[in-house]
């Protein structure tokens, strides 16, 4: 399993996405966010390296936002590239994880 950069803080975590989020990696990012989650500390997740993303990826980061709100946690994804945001778009999430001044 490979590491993400994660910053831990007080009261937040801030979680640095790898360049490809494929499904090579959905497993490793599915176990990280559930210790992130576990910690009960808002979440930061930063983008801004991710250069490819598929399907797998973001349904769990959309998991995982669903479950912070369900847990009454913070949840933010900073830092999107246009690849992130078309992906995003391309399969109707868009209005889900992005916040509107980070649409495509």
């Amino acid at each position: 399993m490979t590491l993400y950069a994660m910053v831990n803080s007080d009261d937040e975590i801030s979680l640095t996405l790898k360049s490809i989020m494929d499904l090579t990696e959905a497993e490793n990012l599915r176990l990280t966010f559930l210790d992130c989650l576990a910690q009960g500390k808002n979440l930061k997740i930063v983008a801004g390296e991710v250069e490819r993303i598929t399907t797998p990826c973001l349904q769990i980061l959309l998991s995982l936002k669903n479950r912070a709100e369900l847990d009454h946690i913070d949840f933010s994804i900073i830092d999107m590239p246009d690849s992130f945001k078309t992906a995003l778009h391309d399969i109707g999430l868009e209005e889900y994880l992005a916040p509107v001044e980070q649409r495509v």
